[in-house]
């Protein structure tokens, strides 16, 4: 009896011990002293750096005439997986291939305008899950090869793949998804085979102004970060995140961020609030130089808050998420924002239905009413002077296609 007693009490002891290892994983101080260091003197010349034509631009050179830059951001994408790929398989067969890869943003692709982001929540790869030992979740997730083509019809120009799933298919995994978007004019950002690889940012050149684009994550399992010598996330210590910060804002003017952080949520409601450390970070990164941070991995909306000449969207949430089939998360958010050299120029919140049983993966933008219930639970400064109020500058769109159709003569 004596003996059952002593293995029970050593049983206890070591899963005391295994928690307390997994809580020391997530709080203790990371030491990225040499990391901060390499950024600030290794040379930048293999950064990217992309222009962007609209029609109305000189496409022989950069276009001299500076206008603010658009960015269209939107939550989590999974694709292809699961109930969704019973979805698209049957579309080929109804419709053909080229049809079913359009679909998933069709409904919402008059909206999808200027720089066109995501947060690539799933590695899109033929190669098989890879399972490993410091991730506390039973979720993995895979896209099949050719996933990356719905991204391509959905216009997208730019897509964070620093996240928690994306080395779910190891290394090979996540470099092969890296190649895949690349191929199709997609520029991964946020991943590297160390971390001053993941640590550097695409600069986008949008209509005369420059956007430096960067993603990081801060959520566990440490094991996906990058490293000196190890490929994984751009993650880190605040200092860490704060020096790259510092060092792309001297070249851009203005500097968008994608974080992957915080706590995941169960449901739409009430909206979390984001933690402290997600609020001091967030305005550290601003003050850094900054202008928008855009936030994802709570699977729900939060809140949105001005800060300085910046905006931070907490979470926008999932958009089109292959392994959801449930209505615990059925709104999201489409945000378009306006960048300059001088800061924040204006910003719209377009209200989606994403609810995967009403609309079978294919986001839809939600009437006035719905819609304002949405915006009203997140957002609380409608009268901000940057803000653009989505559902009135459609009643003035059409109020002004209206006056310039002429009377019809007797």
């Amino acid at each position: 009896m004596n003996n059952i007693k002593t293995y029970k009490k050593f049983i206890y002891l070591l899963i005391l011990l295994l928690l307390a290892s997994c809580s020391l994983d997530r709080t203790k101080p990371i030491d990225d002293k040499n990391a901060i260091n390499k950024i600030n003197s290794t040379d930048d010349s293999d950064e990217i750096f992309v222009y962007r034509y609209n029609d109305n631009e000189n496409k022989n050179g950069i276009n001299n005439k500076r206008e603010p830059a658009t960015i269209t951001a939107v939550g989590d994408v999974i694709l292809n997986i699961a109930l969704m790929k019973t979805v698209l398989d049957n579309r080929i067969k109804k419709h053909g291939k080229e049809d079913a890869m359009r679909y998933p943003f069709s409904k919402v692709k008059k909206e999808m305008t200027g720089i066109v982001f995501c947060n690539l929540e799933a590695p899109i790869t033929d190669l098989e899950v890879k399972y490993f030992s410091d991730k506390n979740e039973v979720f993995y997730f895979n896209s099949p090869g050719g996933s990356e083509e719905i991204l391509k019809y959905g216009g997208f120009n730019v897509v964070s793949v620093a996240n928690n799933h994306i080395m779910d298919t190891g290394k090979a995994g996540m470099l092969d998804t890296c190649q895949r978007l690349k191929k199709t004019d997609i520029i991964p950002v946020g991943v590297g085979n160390n971390i001053e690889e993941a640590l550097k940012p695409v600069y986008i050149n949008d209509k005369g102004t420059v956007v430096a684009i960067l993603a990081f994550s801060t959520v566990i399992p440490r094991s996906v970060w990058a490293g000196p010598d190890k490929a994984g996330t751009a993650g880190g210590s605040s200092e860490l995140l704060i020096a790259a910060v510092k060092k792309v804002s001297r070249k851009a003017d203005a500097v968008f961020v994608s974080i992957h952080w915080g706590d995941e949520v169960d449901t739409d409601f009430p909206v979390k609030e984001p933690d402290r450390e997600q609020i001091e970070l967030a305005h550290k990164l601003i003050d850094a130089g900054v202008t928008c941070i855009v936030g994802h991995h709570s699977h729900a909306l939060g809140p949105v808050e001005r800060y300085k000449n910046g905006i931070i969207f907490y979470s926008l949430g999932d958009f089109v998420f292959a392994g959801r089939h449930s209505e615990s998360h059925t709104t999201s958010i489409m945000a378009q924002i306006s960048l300059s050299k001088s800061g924040l120029e204006s910003y719209t919140l377009i209200p989606v239905n994403i609810n995967p049983l009403k609309i079978e993966y294919s986001p839809e933008i939600l009437d006035e009413k719905r819609g304002r219930e949405v915006i009203n639970r997140i957002f609380s400064n409608d009268n901000d002077s940057k803000y653009q109020d989505y559902y009135k500058k459609i009643k003035n769109t059409i109020l002004e296609i209206q006056k310039s159709i002429p009377p019809i003569k007797d």
